[in-house]
């Protein structure tokens, strides 16, 4: 298993630069690939030799030619960024089910989550996970901070600039009891 804090020393995109120099022997036509400038690449070169303390290329030429750590340090990638280039477009490609994550108080899954559920099921590559809201410890605010949800319908506003809330719907509610209830005379109040 690779030692992440060592890794997160190392610049990973200094790789895909030299990776790139090492493919056209030219810092110039790098530059144009990456669409960054040539003294951006140069840089990071250098940045490179340094860490390896090898010049890794050699002026030959019209060109570069690279060393025998360069020849070393592209075999040893070639086959990894390959590998890490497959991942990422596996993980992009859009035949992946998403999951949408959505917390809300379980009395309003049926009438009003649902709308919004049958529209996001509009899309066949998501599916829908639901969490009881009031079951959870964590605060709304945290479940989209931690991006541990995508929606959280709240019985309450929340006050914080980085979350979008916004009205979404008005929840009527009903007191039902017996009406030869012990403690309510003929009408029932709030405060009964």
């Amino acid at each position: 298993m690779a030692n992440l804090y060592d890794l997160k020393k190392f610049d990973l995109n200094l790789l895909v630069i030299f990776e790139c120099i090492y493919q056209h022997l030219s810092i110039s036509k790098a530059a144009e690939t990456l669409y960054i400038t040539p003294s951006a690449v140069s840089q990071s070169l250098q940045r490179l030799r340094t860490q390896f303390n090898d010049p890794l290329f050699i002026r030959s030429g019209k060109g570069i030619t690279p060393t025998v750590t360069g020849i070393n340090l592209h075999y040893h990638l070639e086959n990894n960024l390959n590998s890490l280039e497959q991942t990422i477009n596996i993980m992009n490609q859009s035949s992946l089910k998403k999951k949408f994550i959505i917390y809300s108080p379980q009395l309003l899954i049926t009438q009003y989550v649902m709308k919004l559920v049958k529209y996001i099921r509009k899309d066949p590559q998501v599916e829908i996970e639901h969490h009881d809201i009031l079951t959870t410890d964590e605060l709304p605010e945290d479940l989209l901070a931690y991006r541990k949800a995508d929606i959280v319908v709240s019985m309450a506003p929340l006050n914080n600039r980085s979350i979008v809330c916004t009205h979404f719907n008005r929840l009527e509610c009903i007191l039902v009891c017996s009406e030869n209830h012990p403690r309510l005379g003929d009408t029932a109040t709030i405060d009964e």
